[in-house]
């Protein structure tokens, strides 16, 4: 079966956008492949900082035939009273050019129609490929666009080449003023500057030959085989962040380790700062020996080894430049204590509507209160998060952070100690911002949590009431990742906490401005995320999802623990049961509000009996969910089965007495509401 290759030659694409566009570009050509009918046996998607590429293979020569079922005229239109063919049906089979034999007749609704069956034949990918290829290509992703001809393209960089191969053959694929050939180029430094492709398949081997390493899985191993060799030399270890690799990944065609050192002198500085100088624009792995930064470092070139050692002197040169402005920032930050600092975040202004820097501590500071009551802090504790709050932007006036804005609250944890600041509070100023993203690591110490929480969530609200609520990919105050942060830092330390008053108590500290949003805003923008993390990152089904957040609640680690519940009774005829109930007291009582009602009024023993499993059921399902086992609170709802079952096949509700038919409402509502502290469960697919 045939092989297709795509591969789109650019200027040198950012290290951290490729990966993300090559992605897109193979799931937009799969996804267009299917949905043109052309059967494909594997994809694998290829990306350098200078190219993006996509190898298709078992490619169907052409695309299965459509077949599709046509409908016509009634059959009281169609046919005469003897049977016969009418011009309504006649005009039909012209259209589509089918004899009466091909007619058939079928039933929709009330109605009988006629119906012929239309097959159109595929055609071959060679015809295809060339529409769908630059529509991929155009459908890209890109953060910003430029042109650079008159062709009016618009792409993340230039493109300056285009590769299609269908087996041998060059497709006529044209993108502005390019045309499709057979040509890609080899390194930019080292290796042929262009080379004749053969086949699809010898796509990887033949670049390889060319200095070009297009598999990215390959460029990280032979990346992390550089360090290892350096850890195992050294007696070191390799201190790792995802960005470093993806930026090293995304910036080398061939990567060629380069090993260097700095001199000892500057291992007094705090590990933090070695390591953000070492990462600095994406170009050094830094290593620590027991814990403790270690003087040698690797660095990478993009092409030949550094036989005459000129890079690496290079390297060292840079890294001990900045290794000293770190030392002098270091230096000049110690001679004011930290405390002495956050006067100055008055004239930082945060956002413009939302005042200075100084304003959102104080905004933290108050819901710090709140969270500290809400998750019983006791005085000492409250005490100590209110100071981390006061001091956790304090940092951003020291020149450390200024020249490393990544090292925002680690270096006020680090001058926090050196001011005298108790440990538990220079933790929680250190911590303060994590988890920057879901995958983050957690704060360790419980006032670090918090003040972490209240950060967050001031950040998320205060977009939010001043009218920021992000839309679409727009997002420019970051507020989908601070409130995915948020959601993720409760349901992974496992924080039962409800943040819905606290939001309500808060709002009097956000200005009122046209065009804001209301408070409701603000939890309906939290659950929609916690929507996503619980399907995306807990694999909770869709349905359940949506049972345990029809009743909107602040407590998300209880949507959690609800939905695992529910997910641990799927498939059993007990969750059936508890659904069929469900639905029979929601469909009834679902025009009624109150869930007052007086036992006295009961006429009938079913009612009193199903009064008994009320209170029984209902003392249970209390018990349970205070205690958070909402297994024990589904398993509590399953006697009243038999109660309410025996209720409505002998108890009329809708009695024209208003008295009584609006006390048995009621009563229904109350019982109701003990299923509602599951979730709404007719949601459930079972």
């Amino acid at each position: 079966m045939p092989e297709f290759l795509l591969e789109v030659g650019t200027e040198e694409l950012p290290a951290l956008d490729a990966p993300v566009l090559a992605e897109a570009l193979g799931k937009f050509l799969a996804d267009s492949l299917r949905g043109e009918r052309l059967g494909f046996q594997g994809t694998e998607v290829y990306w350098t900082p200078r190219r993006l590429a996509v190898y298709v293979w078992g490619l169907a020569e052409r695309q299965e035939d459509l077949v599709e079922e046509v409908r016509g005229p009634a059959v009281a239109v169609g046919l005469d009273e003897d049977g016969n063919l009418t011009q309504a049906a006649l005009g039909f089979l012209r259209k589509y050019g089918a004899s009466p034999a091909n007619l058939k007749r079928k039933r929709v609704g009330e109605k009988e129609y006629l119906f012929i069956e239309v097959r159109t034949p595929g055609k071959d990918a060679r015809e295809v490929l060339p529409e769908l290829i630059p529509q991929a290509i155009k459908a890209l992703p890109c953060r910003k666009t430029m042109r650079w001809d008159s062709s009016g393209i618009a792409f993340l960089r230039p493109i300056r080449w285009l590769v299609c191969l269908l087996d041998g053959e060059v497709l006529p694929v044209e993108l502005g003023n390019l045309r499709a050939d057979r040509v890609t180029r080899g390194h930019r430094f080292f290796g042929p500057k262009e080379i004749s492709l053969k086949a699809p398949g010898d796509y990887p081997d033949t670049l390889r030959e060319a200095r070009v390493v297009v598999d990215p899985k390959e460029r990280a191993e032979m990346i992390k085989n550089a360090a290892s060799r350096v850890e195992g030399e050294y007696g070191v270890r390799a201190l790792w962040t995802e960005e470093l690799l993806g930026i090293l990944v995304g910036s080398l065609e061939w990567p060629a380790p380069v090993l260097g050192e700095f001199p000892g002198e500057f291992l007094d500085l705090p590990a933090p700062v070695i390591a953000a100088v070492l990462h600095e624009e994406g170009k050094f792995v830094p290593f620590a020996r027991n814990e403790e930064p270690a003087s040698v470092f690797l660095g990478f070139r993009d092409g030949k080894e550094d036989e005459k050692g000129y890079v690496r002197q290079g390297y060292e040169r840079v890294v001990k430049a900045r290794l000293r402005d770190a030392r002098f920032f270091f230096e000049n930050d110690l001679r004011r204590p930290l405390t002495e600092r956050v006067l100055e975040l008055k004239r930082i202004v945060y956002e413009a509507r939302l005042g200075t820097l100084w304003d959102k501590v104080q905004r933290v500071r108050e819901i710090c209160r709140h969270l500290a009551e809400a998750l019983s802090l006791d005085e000492e504790e409250t005490g100590a998060l209110d100071r981390a709050a006061f001091l956790c932007k304090a940092d951003l006036t020291t020149e450390m952070v200024k020249e490393f804005p990544e090292l925002e609250g680690v270096m006020g944890g680090i001058y926090a100690r050196r001011s005298g600041e108790p440990e538990e509070v220079a933790r929680a100023i250190e911590e303060h911002l994590l988890p920057r993203t879901r995958a983050d690591d957690l704060p360790r110490s419980k006032l670090g949590t918090v003040l972490s929480l209240a950060d967050k969530l001031d950040t998320v609200m205060g977009a939010i009431l001043i009218g920021e609520v992000p839309t679409g990919s727009r997002d420019p105050y970051g507020i989908r990742r601070a409130a995915n942060a948020l959601i993720s830092l409760i349901l992974r330390k496992e924080l039962v906490v409800d943040l819905f008053p606290v939001i309500d108590a808060l709002v009097e500290f956000y200005p009122e401005l046209p065009g804001g949003k209301d408070p409701e805003t603000v939890k309906g923008f939290l659950l929609e995320r916690l929507r996503h993390i619980l399907r995306d990152d807990h694999g909770v089904p869709h349905d359940i999802v949506e049972a345990v957040l029809s009743v909107p609640k602040g407590d998300f680690l209880g949507a959690l623990e609800r939905a695992r519940a529910l997910v641990s009774l799927r498939g059993e005829t007990s969750l059936a049961e508890v659904v069929q109930l469900f639905e029979r007291l929601r469909n009834i009582t679902k025009r009624h509000e109150g869930e007052a009602f007086d036992p006295e009024l009961f006429q009938q023993e079913e009612e009193r009996e199903l009064w008994r499993e009320y209170l029984k059921a209902e003392g249970r399902v209390r018990q349970a969910v205070a205690q958070r086992d909402f297994s024990a609170a589904l398993k509590a709802l399953l006697p009243l089965g038999d109660p309410i079952h025996r209720y409505f096949e002998r108890v009329f509700v809708m009695v024209k007495d208003d008295r009584l038919r609006r006390n048995r409402l009621s009563f229904l509502r109350a019982l109701l509401s003990l299923f509602l502290e599951i979730g709404d469960l007719s949601k459930l697919s079972v």
